[in-house]
């Protein structure tokens, strides 16, 4: 009877893989399926900005309320998370328990001693949904103390599901879908947040674009009800720029996220400096990502392969074929046959078109309008 459960779990998550919903709607829908197969308590899901393997877009159930995300984002990510994101990722280890990673006692792990334990949760399964050489998502299963931990075939099955899992988080990041408001300014829109965590000042351009994110209650400017996107902007450029860290802006960095609407959205930030009647306080910049970041994310959708990227690379700084193969150390005929595999692959016929394709037709629809 498991065995069918998990097989039939695997085919109806498998399908929503590939449905085209949006990245968080297909975390959200195959929590549910798991949760047939694997039985948890609580959960934690994000999708993720592939370049910097932030979170964008998390959602969590049963993970307590605003002080538990204070803990979450002020120190558990940082120190625990994010490492262990990497970790995975170099080691192509899709899935990890808790129990693991702590060597086989919890209260090792400082996830569990500042988050998990004090909620009366225990044991934990952890995902990390790649595709193209980057991660696009990542989802937590946990359980209460004093239930098991979860064995080797619940393993296993978040193990055969990752891949796929990968696949749908990226299609849903790159796809095309044109802005619901296509006439809206492209201003970036700017907050000060305090050092209670409090946004108080913004513009009307900042409102929107969080607006684009996801949907802003009452109470969206205190720390409590900041939207989690804006929250981990500001708590990165804080750690980023401590005291005792040497200021170094080019290493401030830049989280983005897709809206709803299928834009992508920048947001980095400064500190103000402190004076003798005012603290330090936060600035936070948002606007639409340039072409240009988000390229490699566009081409991984069109599995095109590393040297035929180079080439796509230089064609968009307009090198002639000439160039290029001086550049990259090879014949003109081989540059020439890296461009007829990337037309086939992309579907166009000439660099205009490729140019066009990989920078408007996914990334900005609406500039053809």
């Amino acid at each position: 009877m498991a065995v069918d459960v998990e097989e039939r779990t695997f085919s109806e998550v498998k399908r929503l893989c590939y449905a085209g919903l949006d990245g968080p709607v297909l975390l959200d829908e195959v929590i549910k399926r798991l949760r047939r197969a694997v039985p948890f308590e609580a959960y934690c899901a994000s999708t993720m900005d592939p370049a910097s393997g932030l979170l964008t877009h998390p959602i969590s159930d049963e993970m307590g309320g605003a002080k538990e995300a204070a803990i979450f984002f002020e120190r558990i990510y940082f120190e625990h998370d994010l490492k262990l994101y990497k970790q995975m990722a170099q080691s192509h280890r899709a899935v990890a328990r808790l129990s693991e990673t702590a060597g086989g006692r919890l209260e090792r792990s400082l996830r569990y001693l500042e988050l998990l334990g004090p909620l009366g949760l225990a044991h934990e399964m952890r995902g990390v949904f790649g595709a193209g050489g980057y991660l696009w998502g990542s989802m937590d299963l946990i359980r209460e103390k004093g239930r098991p931990d979860y064995g080797p075939r619940q393993v296993a099955l978040l193990r055969r599901i990752a891949p796929h899992l990968g696949s749908g988080l990226k299609t849903a990041a790159l796809r095309t879908q044109a802005p619901v408001n296509p006439t809206g300014a492209d201003v970036p829109g700017v907050l000060t947040i305090d050092g209670s965590g409090r946004v108080v000042q913004h513009t009307a351009a900042a409102e929107r674009w969080l607006r684009e994110l996801e949907d802003l209650g009452p109470g969206w400017r205190e720390w409590a009800g900041l939207p989690p996107t804006l929250r981990m902007a500001m708590v990165v450029l804080r750690r980023a720029l401590r005291p005792e860290r040497e200021r170094d802006t080019e290493s401030i960095p830049r989280l983005r996220a897709r809206t709803r609407s299928g834009r992508w959205l920048t947001l980095y930030g400064s500190l103000t400096e402190a004076t003798p009647e005012r603290r330090a306080e936060t600035v936070i910049v948002i606007e639409p990502t340039k072409p240009e970041e988000l390229l490699p994310f566009s081409m991984i959708s069109y599995g095109l392969s590393a040297r035929e990227e180079e080439v796509v690379g230089l064609i968009v700084r307009g090198l002639s074929t000439a160039q290029i193969s001086r550049t990259l150390y090879i014949s003109e005929y081989t540059v020439q046959n890296h461009l007829r595999n990337v037309f086939e692959k992309v579907g166009v016929r000439s660099r205009g078109e490729l140019v066009r394709r990989l920078f408007f037709d996914n990334l900005y629809p609406t500039l053809f309008e």
